[in-house]
């Protein structure tokens, strides 16, 4: 291998100057390039066609840290959008987000078009402040209050309710059929609290229907209150029974 021989430091300085000088000077002539219209003096139908043709092989690329610079160095010398991105090699979009974010989005206030006429440029609208929800699947849920749980009709869940208590009583009477409950009679006093508890419940539902004020049959009366009369006095002679025992 061939050793190579390092330039002295001026000599390396001498050489990087040269590069920025030529590269400044490129685009300068760019520059003059279109705002002269040397290429429809050359023939040819558009600025895009010209850079394509003459220096489509050759075209100097622009580093990204640079990009913004040269790009708002051609537009401030009144090259469209359109004639940057042909001169440069840079995409149509690319080139519109530099001249953006260069600090004046309509660049020069004026630019030649490619037929040689100098165009005011309209500065664009500024975007409505308008919010958009995000994309995220659960953001509406985490958002939106929960709905209140639809509530069924009152007599469709009294009556089921109704059911479930004359289950539930009826089973527990059921075992005290079973032949197992006299020998077992005393491991049930423990749940006494609870059902005393269900019988006070059924008491305050059966105030609250206000049964005298009901709209129905003399018959249906007696045999409510004849009803109610034998659950009270078999509670009572319970309570007396109870009272005695002490």
């Amino acid at each position: 291998m061939q050793d190579i021989e390092l330039p002295s430091h001026d000599q390396a300085r001498a050489l990087t100057d040269r590069i920025k000088i030529a590269v400044e000077g490129t685009w300068l002539l760019i520059q003059e390039a279109y705002t002269s219209r040397t290429w429809a003096v050359l023939g040819y139908s558009t600025w895009d066609v010209y850079c394509t043709e003459e220096f489509g092989t050759t075209r100097l690329r622009l580093p990204r840290e640079e990009r913004q610079e040269v790009v708002a160095s051609l537009r401030e010398s009144g090259l469209s959008v359109r004639a940057i991105a042909a001169a440069t090699g840079i995409g149509y979009g690319t080139v519109q987000r530099e001249v953006a974010s260069s600090g004046d989005p309509s660049g020069s206030p004026e630019i030649q078009g490619t037929d040689g006429k100098t165009y005011a440029v309209a500065r664009p609208e500024p975007e409505p402040n308008i919010w958009v929800q995000p994309a995220e699947p659960d953001f509406e849920r985490m958002v939106t209050p929960p709905a209140k749980p639809k509530r069924r009709p009152l007599p469709e869940a009294f009556a089921d309710a109704g059911r479930d208590l004359t289950r539930a009583a009826e089973k527990l009477a059921r075992l005290t059929e079973d032949d197992r409950f006299p020998k077992n009679r005393d491991t049930t006093h423990h749940q006494v609290p609870e059902l005393l508890g269900a019988l006070d419940h059924a008491t305050q539902l059966v105030q609250a229907m206000n049964l005298p004020a009901a709209q129905t049959t003399e018959e249906a009366r007696r045999w409510w209150a004849a009803s109610l009369h034998k659950i009270s006095d078999a509670l009572r002679d319970i309570a007396n029974s109870l009272n005695q025992e002490q």
